[in-house]
């Protein structure tokens, strides 16, 4: 019997930029999840927390097989909320 190694499924996290009005940093939701299905809940609160926050309202898609966010500020800004899997993040 031999033992192979099997590579390990990617992990998805969910992040939020802004793409319109005043630039803020990123923002990294508060979960690893193990698969783009599992994300969308992680999509669905930073969209909630978001609103909440800035004071504004959001939604969320289906786009490509996976659940894309966004949030109208009342300050004028306006965020994509997205599910990355882990080989998708930029290298620093």
């Amino acid at each position: 019997m031999t033992d192979t190694l099997t590579p390990a499924p990617d992990a998805y996290v969910v992040v939020a930029e802004v793409i319109h009005g005043e630039p803020v940093a990123p923002r990294l939701g508060g979960h690893v999840y193990c698969s783009a299905e599992c994300a969308e809940h992680g999509v669905r609160e930073l969209v909630s927390d978001l609103s909440e926050e800035e004071g504004g309202s959001g939604f969320v898609l289906p786009h490509e097989g996976r659940a894309i966010g966004c949030v109208v500020t009342r300050g004028g800004r306006m965020w994509s909320v997205q599910i990355l899997a882990r080989s998708e993040l930029p290298t620093v």
